[in-house]
């Protein structure tokens, strides 16, 4: 044998003269092989000034006197072009590329380096076991690979987070996804602990609300829409007057459960209401007149109270009535009729109600209700009307 087999390098024989020609040879290869760094791979015809030592990977097509040698290392040494033909994985550090290529398959490819997989991740800052891709930089970009791009954010199940959260100094400012279930949510906070829906999209019927409403673009103030009561709930009459007097005697007070004389109960709730509203009573027996909230739909006689702490002090013989006393007017909660005509109760902004003959009127509600998260409706103390619910805003 008068060569290695891998980087072919001359033996020395046993009787050879000048051995230092073929050692030097050997050195000569040794240095344009090992370490191998090649300042180009893309040019094809030999260039006409070189320094001792430059190397190229040969482009195709090879011309002058690198012409056939193709994809072979090309060495200046001596004032002269060495060639060496790469074996397969040979790897060269490409200068002008900032890069490695490896021989693969008879060809020269780009030598990516594979992190995958790896159980963190940090470009520029220090990935941790929740953070476990970490990124410092002004931006990122994730491009296309010839036509679209989709990002993926996949969770466990529905009743976990898929989200982007957006922070100001680590703190949460505003976060979009599906949150705690399907539907997609924009969500928004100002100081990362209190939150408030801001967009909220129906996965099964694709129908967005906004719970905290929408601001008018100029003035800021809160806009409301007014969704129309359903056919199917008739004519929800909220409030009607009562028939005189419009008091009535306690007979008797069991637990939750105003006990009326005969016909009391109609002489300050009226009955197209049963179902559809509570209203404020007050016992004007007492001093100061003390309040309650009721509503009708027990016995004909019998008003259910939301709260037995209100008339523990309530006494047989005591007076009540649905006007208040000091500021002559009567609160109505129509937290029935919006659970029963549009299955959630909520902080309406009004009503629009119709009065019979003297036609449509839109009532504002700005009082929140204290037995339920709607907002109170009021009439004046001595309204003679009925008052049906056409549509609720909010």
């Amino acid at each position: 044998m008068e060569q290695t087999t891998n980087l072919k390098l001359p033996y020395i024989a046993p009787s050879q003269a000048q051995k230092h020609v073929t050692h030097n040879e050997a050195i000569r290869a040794l240095d344009a092989l090992i370490q191998l760094s090649a300042i180009n791979r893309s040019t094809s015809l030999p260039p006409e000034e070189n320094q001792e030592g430059d190397r190229y990977i040969i482009n195709t097509p090879a011309k002058g006197l690198w012409k056939g040698r193709e994809g072979q290392i090309a060495a200046w040494q001596d004032g002269a072009w060495a060639f060496f033909s790469a074996l397969e994985g040979w790897n060269v550090w490409i200068e002008n590329e900032k890069s490695f290529v490896v021989f693969h398959q008879k060809k020269w490819i780009k030598n990516e380096i594979s992190t995958n997989p790896v159980s963190r991740l940090g470009i520029e800052a220090t990935a941790d076991d929740t953070n476990r891709l970490s990124v410092k930089s002004p931006a990122v970009l994730f491009d296309h690979a010839g036509a679209g791009h989709q990002l993926k954010i996949n969770k466990a199940g529905d009743n976990q987070t898929a989200s982007l959260l957006f922070q100001s100094n680590y703190q949460g400012r505003a976060e979009m996804g599906t949150m705690w279930g399907r539907d997609f949510r924009i969500k928004a906070s100002a100081d990362g602990s209190k939150w408030f829906d801001v967009m909220v999209a129906d996965s099964t019927t694709g129908l967005a609300c906004f719970p905290a409403g929408i601001a008018h673009a100029t003035t800021g103030k809160k806009q409301s829409g007014i969704t129309l009561v359903p056919a199917w709930a008739g004519t929800p009459t909220i409030f009607e007057a009562p028939m005189v007097p419009s008091s009535a005697t306690i007979a008797s007070v069991s637990a939750n459960l105003l006990n009326l004389n005969k016909g009391g109960a109609a002489a300050i709730f009226a009955t197209s209401m049963r179902g559809i509203s509570m209203i404020r009573v007050w016992n004007i027996t007492r001093s100061p007149a003390q309040s309650a909230w009721v509503k009708w739909d027990t016995t004909a006689d019998q008003l259910q109270v939301s709260n037995p702490e209100h008339i523990k002090q309530w006494l047989k013989n005591d007076v009540i009535q649905i006007t208040d006393p000091l500021w002559n007017n009567i609160a109505i909660d129509i937290s029935p009729l919006m659970q029963k005509a549009l299955s959630a109760v909520f902080p309406q902004d009004g009503v629009l109600l119709n009065a019979g003959s003297t036609g449509d009127i839109t009532i504002a509600c700005n009082e929140s209700s204290p037995v339920s998260s709607s907002n109170l409706v009021y009439f004046k103390g001595d309204e003679k009307r009925s008052f049906t619910v056409t549509g609720i805003y909010g």
